[in-house]
């Protein structure tokens, strides 16, 4: 059967007004508010402080945010390092069914394109700025089907968001300067060129970066398609492109069904813990289980864990030795969980990694894989001192699409990560405000120009 021609399609559509619900617009509005939160909480982060030191020794003219820094850098050096910021805690977004990050990418590729000195024109609108997050999601997790959601067959070992991920930045951020469709052909044909990320370099700092890649390379493509450099035409579709590369069988009408009708950025869920989210329906019953037995982890004698088989394909680290691997560690995480009843960025960090206590505990923890549990799911069992057994069973976990986040609960998360990197609380109110209703705003940079916020 021969292919739709993708690369078309997709730019058309990029460059087409959007006509959506308001299910889509609210789902835009979260998606940035929740991404955001996660940029301000790894500012900080050591592999965000390393690639700052680094990138800004070689940066030109600063001319565009680096959210929560106080600062500025160029665009392309801004995409990059805000993504990563966004990335480093594994704190972000995932569309479960690619197991796509998509939010990283497109809305730091979208602020920086949002503020590049060559912008012409009015100013872009709140509006302006949702019709790009939500376009670029769109097309990034669209291409994501089209290689792993069956009947395609996926190579797996791909990081997701390192593969579609600068793609997807590239339609985002191709509505701003208003390319034209040729020119944004040859940018989905550039991306597509700096398509990279295998999921070995999980657990270390490359986790954070190939999402950061994708953003500026996504940015990076528009920049160069707008100066006249060329890409194949069929760069996604064509024989030994991008689809043929990526996917040991793809299938590219995954990508053109019902576009523009349905939306997958209805289906991006939010993360409650900071970790793999895979993990996250472990976290939900060992947190039942830790308020059962009141705090009491020194009476556990063996923790079982039954998942889906995507979490330990993923997740499998017995025994991590950082941060960055504890991450993807279900190991670790359950032990937490257990061992503290908590399960924040506190839990991840280096201390709780080496806390005797928690190390004990991951020692006891035998983790197996089930056909028959969804990935939202998991069963829990451990077994006391005393010989008595507690069991928890999670058929949908907190900020799945079933359960997802509440706004309340996106608003918590944004001001715990934020609040470190704010003057006083009146700016961190603020902001949220024009968060919120980002539709409203008469200029998108309204709320850019916000998120600089002097470190306290």
């Amino acid at each position: 059967m021969e292919r739709p021609p993708l690369t078309r399609v997709l730019a058309e559509f990029a460059l087409s007004p959007l006509t959506y619900s308001a299910d889509v617009e609210q789902a835009g509005v979260r998606s940035l508010f929740n991404l955001l939160g996660c940029m301000f909480g790894g500012v900080d982060h050591p592999a965000t402080e390393i690639a700052a030191d680094l990138a800004l020794e070689f940066s030109g003219p600063p001319t565009t945010t680096l959210v929560g820094r106080g600062a500025r850098s160029d665009g392309l050096t801004a995409a990059y390092l805000n993504c990563l910021a966004a990335s480093a805690h594994a704190f972000d977004d995932t569309h479960l069914e690619t197991v796509l990050h998509p939010a990283g990418p497109v809305v730091s590729a979208t602020f920086a394109a949002l503020e590049h000195p060559s912008r012409q024109g009015p100013p872009p609108t709140g509006c302006d700025l949702l019709d790009a997050i939500v376009l670029g999601i769109e097309v990034q997790c669209r291409l994501g089907q089209a290689l792993w959601t069956p009947p395609a067959d996926g190579q797996w070992g791909w990081y997701a968001t390192g593969v579609a991920g600068g793609i997807g930045a590239a339609a985002a951020a191709a509505r701003p300067p208003d390319l034209n469709q040729e020119q944004v052909r040859w940018a989905f044909g550039i991306a597509a060129n700096q398509a990279s990320g295998f999921r070995q370099t999980h657990g270390s700092m490359c986790t954070g970066f190939v999402p950061a890649h994708a953003a500026r390379s996504g940015f990076h493509a528009d920049l160069l398609a707008e100066r006249g450099f060329t890409a194949s035409d069929a760069a996604l579709e064509g024989t030994n492109g991008f689809l043929d590369v990526f996917s040991h069988s793809a299938h590219a009408e995954n990508a053109v069904a019902a576009l523009g009708e349905r939306w997958e950025i209805t289906h991006n869920a939010f993360k409650p813990y900071p970790c793999g989210i895979v993990i996250h329906p472990v976290l939900d019953a060992c947190l039942a289980l830790a308020s059962m037995i009141d705090g009491e982890a020194t009476t556990i004698e063996a923790i079982e864990l039954d998942v889906n088989p995507m979490c330990l394909m993923l997740c499998d680290r017995p025994n991590p030795t950082s941060n960055q691997l504890a991450q993807v560690s279900v190991q670790h995480w359950a032990a937490a969980a257990l061992a503290r009843g908590r399960a924040g960025l506190a839990e991840g960090a280096d201390e709780c990694v080496n806390d005797p206590a928690v190390k004990a505990l991951r020692q006891r923890v035998n983790a197996r894989p089930d056909d028959a549990i969804a990935r939202e799911g998991a069963r829990v069992r451990i077994r006391l001192s005393d010989g008595t057994t507690r069991e928890e069973i999670v058929e949908q976990a907190i900020g799945s699409l079933y359960r997802p986040m509440t706004n309340a609960q996106l608003e918590a998360k944004f001001r715990t990560q934020a609040r470190p990197h704010m003057e006083d609380e009146r700016k961190l109110d603020d902001l949220v405000d024009v968060c919120w209703r980002i539709n409203t705003l008469p200029e998108a940079r309204t709320l850019i120009e916000q998120t600089s916020a002097q470190s306290a």
